[in-house]
């Protein structure tokens, strides 16, 4: 029989139809559907507090018509539990987030709604938004739904101000990436607000919005792993490898102690700004490298959901889902894991991560033999290509101090020099995208 479960709003399981055969680890199953309401996360929470003999297994079944159906499987297994949400990108989904946030978007100081259609965009024209105007000054880069513009603040008051932003515009509206960029401001520590893309101000209209942000000068990683291929070593050198790839463990490790996974981690997603240029000394410890994580828009705030949630859709970057969505298991932050294993790969290697199965561990495509520190970065993709679950993840600080202490040992006399090239290749190579 299976067992009588006592909570608030939760209606008393009935015997499944189909109950597991006692030789099953899972003794009883019993599936519920309950109206979705504002209460039904914290009451499964209540749920959970009152049957620590269950695991609890949360389905959200985003595909009915109207998104108001959740199936709970509990399964007698551990003192654990998992809350599974097929698609975190569910456009539905996100619109519920939103709409039932405790500080809505619309009390921000710096965001605006607008009731008229997105205003067109010119080149070498004047756009004024709310209290602010701006000259277009050209067309930074462009995808499926936004365009990103560099533009200069028209300031009356100040004529010398030449403060140059981006402006991010997107089709439809995107409010979900203003939320994620204005909850790490709360979130984050002061000293590290920095590493990651801010915007000034939101402006959302009927079919449309337009994010006024930070500009950063100096193209992306991936940019910046191209100009080398062009070089007759073909490859970013190890010392820089290392160096940014601590920097990129540590700023991920920062987004996921805040709670949110970025589910876009790819070397497009980083940029370089002034701060390159600044850091003479090229301390390892140091916040001002001048790298930055951009493109929020894919990012997962796991405090919107039940402590323990996973996910099973797949993201649409091709040759970026994780071993989890390769195999249809459940994930959470294994997607940025891959994503950085993605990352630092394509800057040892010049090219995109593939990945095998070999005798039931995964390995990249690529070999390691032919690189400096071969048997390290064997270890190093091997940790966070084969993640046991999601209750048993790799430390990214563990691992970003075995990559600071090799540099310390190996690399920190010569990432000066190292440094001193690149930001002489990625002058020229602004000048020359003019």
């Amino acid at each position: 029989m299976a067992p009588t479960i006592s909570a608030p709003s939760i209606p008393v399981p009935q015997e499944p139809s189909n109950p597991v055969p006692d030789s099953s680890p899972a003794r009883a199953v019993v599936e519920l559907t309950i109206s979705s309401t504002p209460e039904t996360f914290s009451t499964a929470r209540e749920l959970i507090v009152c049957n620590r003999l269950f695991v609890l297994i949360i389905i959200v079944d985003l595909y009915s018509s109207i998104y108001s159906h959740f199936t709970y499987n509990l399964q007698i297994l551990s003192p654990f539990y998992e809350v599974i949400v097929e698609n975190p990108w569910d456009e539905g989904l996100i619109r519920k987030l939103l709409s039932s946030l405790p500080k809505p978007l619309s009390t921000y100081s710096n965001a605006f709604e607008w009731k008229s259609s997105l205003p067109t965009i010119k080149l070498k024209t004047e756009l004024t938004l709310g209290p602010k105007s701006f000259h277009v000054d050209c067309l930074l880069g462009e995808g499926a739904f936004a365009h990103v513009y560099q533009a200069s603040v028209l300031d009356t008051n100040n004529p010398k101000n030449n403060q140059k932003v981006i402006l991010k515009v997107q089709k439809p509206a995107n409010p979900w990436e203003f939320y994620i960029a204005s909850q790490l401001v709360e979130r984050l520590k002061p000293s590290v607000r920095h590493l990651y893309i801010q915007f000034y101000s939101a402006h959302f209209f009927q079919n449309g919005s337009i994010l006024v942000g930070e500009l950063y000068n100096y193209g992306t990683l991936l940019n910046t792993i191209n100009i080398y291929k062009k070089l007759p070593e073909k490859v970013m050198p190890q010392a820089l490898v290392i160096y940014f790839a601590v920097k990129i463990l540590y700023m991920v490790e920062e987004l996921h102690n805040c709670g949110i996974i970025h589910g876009d981690i790819k070397p497009d997603n980083f940029i370089l700004g002034e701060r390159l240029l600044d850091n003479d000394t090229c301390d390892i410890d140091s916040l001002s490298h001048g790298l930055t994580v951009i493109d929020l828009g894919q990012c997962i705030d796991l405090k919107l959901f039940p402590e323990g949630t996973a996910f099973t859709g797949k993201c649409e970057t091709s040759g970026f889902q994780c071993i989890e969505m390769l195999t249809q298991k459940p994930w959470n932050y294994q997607t940025d894991y891959f994503g950085i294993a993605g990352t630092i790969y394509c800057m040892l290697f010049g090219t995109y991560m593939r990945v095998r199965n070999e005798e039931g561990i995964w390995k990249t495509e690529g070999v390691f033999r032919r690189i400096p520190n071969a048997e390290l970065w064997n270890e190093f993709f091997c940790s966070l290509l084969n993640i046991p679950d999601c209750h048993h993840l790799p430390s990214l600080g563990a691992l970003c101090k075995k990559l600071r202490d090799l540099f310390q040992k190996s690399y920190a006399k010569e990432i000066k020099f190292l440094r001193n090239r690149l930001v002489v290749l990625l002058i020229e190579n602004k000048r020359s995208r003019k």
